[in-house]
């Protein structure tokens, strides 16, 4: 199994004017970021507006991302689908492409159900069976997800093919709870924060990595302090994380929905990207939002 402890970025999607894929901006940025030691790259994610791609469009961001990257880091896709049916075709299509792993979004569906939920079990046990890695995925409601009881876990960690969880909660005690609760069983499974809004912590309370959108930016410094931090030089890892806290805090302010074309600004600040567009339904930043990412991202150039 590839390794996937470390920093896995979410990476957020360029589009041109008329909100197609810009793949050649897309190749060029796929390109810069795997040069910084990340351990994985994510695509079709959230940060990636899966949700808003179509299934042909997933499929063509798999092929450019797999293009460049080859077999020197792993290459993980979201999943996710309005059946378990179209789920699984979906996903067989997918590591056909060469993906290594799935992050499995939850359904709708999973949300009011038992506390030892059979439909998300289920689910699970019928994606498993495609033969690919997969890490489960424990969203905070506000953004589409669910929690899952510690009884549907236990079910979880059990079938095959599931080797980690990301845990998105966005909420402290939820994640550490989560964190001594999986460590305690005996099959132990690779634990990815997806709390972008306490990504230090997380690894004090026992993350093995961090799968989060904000690795799409100041991704080198990351990977970084992520090393600092599992090395336990926690002075050092604040140190760098203390120069890029205030932005990272500034994506995910509310309405956190708007954190993708936040990035995607500042993404725009460093000549990276031409524009923050993302797909409608979801709006461009107003004015005096871009005028502000771009004061913190020059406070953050003078600062270093």
């Amino acid at each position: 199994m590839k390794c996937i402890e470390g920093l896995l970025p979410a990476i957020v999607i360029p589009f041109k004017e008329n909100f197609e894929i810009d793949e050649g901006l897309l190749r060029e940025y796929i390109g810069s970021i795997i040069q910084s030691g990340i351990k994985g790259l994510v695509v079709n994610s959230d940060a990636g507006e899966g949700q808003f791609l179509t299934h042909e469009e997933r499929k063509k961001i798999i092929k450019i991302a797999k293009d460049i990257i080859k077999e020197k880091i792993p290459l993980i896709s979201g999943l996710g689908g309005t059946t378990t049916y179209e789920v699984v075709n979906f996903g067989k299509e997918y590591r056909d492409l060469g993906v290594d792993y799935f992050l499995v979004f939850p359904h709708p569906s999973f949300r009011g159900g038992s506390i030892k939920d059979e439909v998300i079990i289920k689910y699970h046990y019928e994606i498993s069976k495609i033969g690919v890695k997969m890490i489960i995925f424990q969203l905070q409601e506000i953004l589409g997800g669910t929690f899952y009881s510690k009884e549907t876990l236990l079910e979880l960690v059990n079938i095959e093919n599931i080797v980690a969880i990301k845990e998105a909660s966005f909420n402290i005690l939820v994640f550490k709870e989560i964190v001594e609760f999986l460590k305690s069983l005996p099959k132990k499974l690779i634990i990815l924060t997806g709390n972008d809004n306490f990504i230090p912590e997380s690894f004090l309370f026992g993350a093995d990595g961090a799968l989060i959108g904000f690795g799409s930016i100041f991704t080198e410094m990351q990977v970084e302090m992520i090393e600092k931090l599992k090395e336990k030089k926690y002075e050092e890892a604040y140190e760098i994380y203390s120069k890029i806290e205030k932005i990272c805090k500034f994506c995910f302010k509310k309405p956190i929905r708007d954190y993708k074309a936040r990035i995607k600004e500042f993404l725009v600040c460093m000549g990276i990207f031409k524009n923050s567009l993302v797909r409608p339904p979801l709006l461009p930043l107003e004015k005096e939002e871009k005028e502000k990412i771009r004061k913190l991202y020059e406070e953050f150039k003078i600062g270093n």
